[in-house]
């Protein structure tokens, strides 16, 4: 290798290790502060056409018209939020009710259990009698460290989440304040950056704008309609099992199932085991049942959907999904998709410039 190309290939290297690098910060750091303001800029930019129509219509100024759609904004999410809180705490409440006479036939459930298992051990071989109860005492074991695990865990978690109720709180009122100072003063916002930018760099950052707002808009499109198809199932499901608070099952495990990396067989797979093991083969088989449809739902659609969006073959979508989980976990589950909408979007851009 000569001097030359050993010169461009650490210099290739270098740019992109800190190409790599300054992605990574940006992504780790950089964006969690800057949410709030890039989420008003967009939802600024999506109330801009409104802010022209009641200016034109109705001659209001864009101050008092920004503040009107801020406002409604806030009102329309905080209603929606606030029935579907009200709905999932009304169901909350009564299966807290409930959890005592559940508790309470634990026990004697546990002991048909342990009776029926030693009627089958005691007709088996000895070899296997002695697994069993080996065994048995294991899961025991297991089963206590368990809960003592998971009630630490829930213990932290709510500290934790207490912990950043007030940067939330302050985080929600930001953008609210963010959302209206960027409608209000939107036109002055976008001449700044175009006296700031030059014009070869504003060209390519419309591009890319561009190819953000179709990739996002397309991105949210299909994880919301995988997200509803997903809810629709278990709420069905739940309803024809005539399972208590259906609604709020299915809505909890559906946000299970917005997570990759945990899926609705996080809740109703062990769910369909501790209904076996409790003498409910019929409700167990339908669980699992449950869990496959969904499972084969999401897998088949997901991929589809979002290559569909970006015009690209599902494997393209596949590929994504895989490699975002191999860098970034679930998070580049979620990321490594979307970049590759925005890198199909910007590339049909420059395409249909250059036709």
């Amino acid at each position: 290798m000569t001097e030359k190309r050993l010169r461009r290939f650490l210099t290739l290297s270098l740019a992109l290790f800190m190409g790599a690098s300054l992605f990574y910060v940006c992504f780790r750091y950089v964006l969690p502060w800057c949410l709030p303001f890039l989420l008003a800029l967009l939802i600024a930019a999506l109330l801009e056409p409104v802010v022209l129509y009641l200016r034109r219509k109705f001659h209001f100024q864009r101050g008092f018209s920004a503040l009107i759609l801020t406002l409604t904004l806030l009102f329309l999410l905080g209603g929606l939020l606030s029935l579907l809180w009200s709905t999932l705490l009304s169901q909350t409440n009564a299966l807290l009710a409930a959890a005592p006479a559940f508790f309470d036939a634990i026990p004697a459930a546990a002991d048909d259990l342990l009776s029926r298992l030693e009627q089958f051990s005691a007709s088996s071989p000895e070899w296997l009698s002695g697994y069993l109860h080996e065994q048995l005492f294991r899961a025991v074991t297991d089963a206590d460290s368990l809960l003592r695990s998971l009630s630490s865990r829930a213990m932290a978690w709510l500290g934790s989440a207490a912990a950043a109720l007030p940067g939330g709180v302050l985080a929600i009122a930001t953008g609210v304040l963010a959302i209206f100072f960027t409608s209000a003063s939107y036109p002055e916002l976008c001449a700044a950056l175009e006296h700031a930018v030059p014009e070869e760099a504003m060209a390519k950052l419309r591009l890319f704008r561009g190819g953000v707002m179709r990739s996002l808009a397309r991105w949210l499109r299909a994880q919301a309609t995988l997200s509803l198809i997903t809810f629709s199932e278990l709420l069905i499901g739940f309803l024809l099992m005539r399972q208590s608070y259906s609604l709020l099952l299915a809505f909890l495990i559906t946000l299970l199932d917005a997570l990759p990396v945990f899926g609705t067989g996080t809740a109703l797979v062990p769910w369909a085991v501790f209904t076996l093991l409790f003498g409910f083969p019929p409700k167990a088989i339908v669980l699992l049942a449950l869990y496959l449809c969904t499972l084969i739902t999401r897998n088949t659609l997901e991929p589809k959907l979002l290559s569909a969006q970006a015009g690209l073959p599902p494997v393209a979508s596949l590929f994504a999904m895989y490699l975002g989980y191999c860098t970034f976990g679930v998070a580049g589950m979620v990321l490594f998709p979307f970049l590759l909408l925005l890198f199909a979007q910007i590339r049909n851009a420059k395409s249909e410039a250059a036709a």
